[in-house]
């Protein structure tokens, strides 16, 4: 802790602060409360400043630490009615306590009265305009309280809501990898046995896709052109893989300026062949093309398996998850007899994500 001299620096500005109240309250307070005739005599003038200052300093320093006094028992946000009735009860008997004497020197020190005619005389209008201005000062230091108190709890709510974003954001993204290696390797080891060629460039699209993982394993967005490279290699491992059963072609051409959360599209053309027939007699169509509204949209037909794996959760719900943390714009998703189209919202380079 910072001092200067042998003060510390909290003390410093506690020691400061209650001078100010006193000099300002002492002023202040002696013009409006009371002008007895003898103000003007010696000494009369100077108790009267020294008394006023007191009062301030009392009333403000006293209602700053009681406002927050409470907290250890009911929380402003929690329970605010409770808050407030103890807080009330708190003020009314501190105002009236601390009044009563403040008064009560006032009256024997500048009027010269003894405690006895003090308290004989002692009726609500001696000490109602101290009470008046107090009960202003105890007002405002407690709703300043609450605001403060009010004001901390949404920070910090909105601090742990950001940090549960993130977290749930990056278990969303880390869901990708295992599953797009999976299916991968699954296709790989199928393929090794027929043809070496193409196995071999089979391969050399994976590396590709694999190395296009790592590289955007911790980026939120990627460029579109950098996706849609993926994409192609992707895409040409699947046309590996299923011949003449499948079928894509690729209208983006001006993918310049956008950018993408990374593997959205390979997640929905492996939907796409997961749930539709791939045979050379129904092959599955697949297109990519970008609108007018800047949305890149994933078509195909629909030629829907008699049977499929159970779905294992990951794909579009992930991809909507995902872009909740990007964009207000939604995801688009149409169904017709024989398409269904996925429409996925692109965002503007210079366009912070949320």
């Amino acid at each position: 802790m910072e001092t200067a001299g042998n003060i510390p620096s909290g003390t410093r500005r506690f020691l400061l602060e209650t001078v100010k109240l006193w000099l300002i309250g002492g002023v202040i307070m002696t013009l409006i409360i009371g002008n007895p005739a003898n103000l003007y005599e010696k000494g009369i003038l100077l108790k009267s400043f020294l008394i006023n200052g007191l009062a301030t300093v009392v009333f403000w320093q006293g209602n700053a630490y009681l406002s927050n006094l409470p907290d250890r028992w009911i929380n402003w946000v929690d329970a605010p009615f409770k808050r407030l009735l103890l807080t009330l009860g708190i003020m009314i008997v501190f105002t009236t306590a601390a009044s009563v004497m403040i008064t009560c020197l006032y009256y024997t020190e500048i009027y010269g009265w003894d405690l006895r005619t003090f308290f004989a005389r002692l009726d609500i209008g001696a000490v109602l305009p101290t009470l008046i201005i107090t009960f202003g000062i105890s007002a405002f230091m407690h709703g300043r309280g609450f605001l403060l108190e009010l004001k901390r709890s949404i920070v910090e709510a909105e601090s742990l809501k950001k940090q549960q974003l993130e977290a749930r954001y990056e278990a969303l993204k880390n869901q990708v990898n295992p599953h797009f290696l999976f299916n991968s390797l699954n296709v790989l080891s199928g393929l090794v046995h027929k043809d070496a060629d193409e196995s071999e460039r089979f391969i050399h699209r994976l590396s590709s896709v694999l190395r296009y993982i790592l590289e955007s394993k911790d980026r939120n967005t990627v460029s579109l052109e950098e996706e849609l490279q993926m994409l192609d290699a992707y895409l040409s491992m699947m046309k590996i893989r299923f011949g003449e059963g499948f079928r894509y072609v690729i209208d983006a051409p001006d993918p310049a300026g956008y950018e993408i959360a990374p593997l959205c599209l390979q997640m929905l053309v492996e939907n796409a062949l997961k749930h539709n027939e791939t045979s050379k007699q129904h092959p599955l169509e697949i297109g990519i093309f970008l609108d007018g509204e800047s949305y890149i949209h994933v078509r195909n037909n629909l030629r829907k398996k008699e049977q499929i794996q159970a779905s294992s959760g990951i794909g579009l719900a992930n991809i909507r998850s995902r872009y909740q943390f990007l964009t207000d714009r939604k995801v688009r998703v149409a169904e017709s007899d024989g398409e269904f189209s996925v429409g996925i919202p692109l965002i503007s380079a210079k366009q912070p994500a949320l």
